[in-house]
C-alpha cells in the first residue's frame, strides 16, 4: 500500500510509484505503542467488492507497521482507530492496497484474497 503513494518518510524521504496521491508518515501517538503490532478492528467506510461477503461489524486483520498512509478520503476504503483514524485500505480504479497482512489474518484474510482474485478476474 505504501509503495503506491507519491512518497515515504520511512528510511529517509523516498519516492513512491505515485499511483495514488498521498504520502507515508510515521504514526504519531501518545498512548499506544508504535509499531502497531497485532489485531485491529477494521471499519469499512466505503462499499467495495474487496469487502464482499464480510460481516462488516466484525472485521479484524493482523497489522505490523509504524507508518501510515495519508491520502484523500476518496481513496480510503477502510480505517482503524489507533488513537486517531488511520487509513488501512486504499483504492483507485483497479489499484488496491492494504496496510494489514491478509496472509496472517486467518478467515478474514482468506476472504479478502478471494475477493481480490474475483475482482482481478472481473467476477464481482
Amino acid at each position: 500500500m505504501q509503495l503506491l503513494t507519491e512518497s515515504s518518510e520511512e528510511f529517509g524521504l523516498t519516492k513512491g510509484l505515485s499511483l495514488i496521491s498521498g504520502k507515508v508518515v510515521k504514526i504519531q501517538t501518545k498512548k499506544l505503542l508504535v509499531p502497531n503490532v497485532g489485531w485491529n478492528e477494521v471499519k469499512v467506510i466505503k462499499q467495495n467488492p474487496l469487502f464482499a461477503n464480510f460481516d462488516t461489524k466484525n472485521i479484524n486483520f493482523y497489522h505490523v507497521h509504524s507508518y501510515q498512509v495519508l491520502c484523500k478520503k476518496k481513496y480510503s476504503l477502510a480505517e482503524i482507530d489507533y488513537e486517531k483514524k488511520i487509513t488501512v485500505c486504499i483504492n483507485k480504479g483497479h489499484i488496491y492496497g492494504v496496510q494489514f497482512h491478509p496472509e496472517r489474518s486467518h478467515k478474514n484474510g482468506f476472504q479478502l484474497l478471494l475477493n481480490f482474485e474475483k475482482i482481478c478476474n472481473n467476477l464481482i
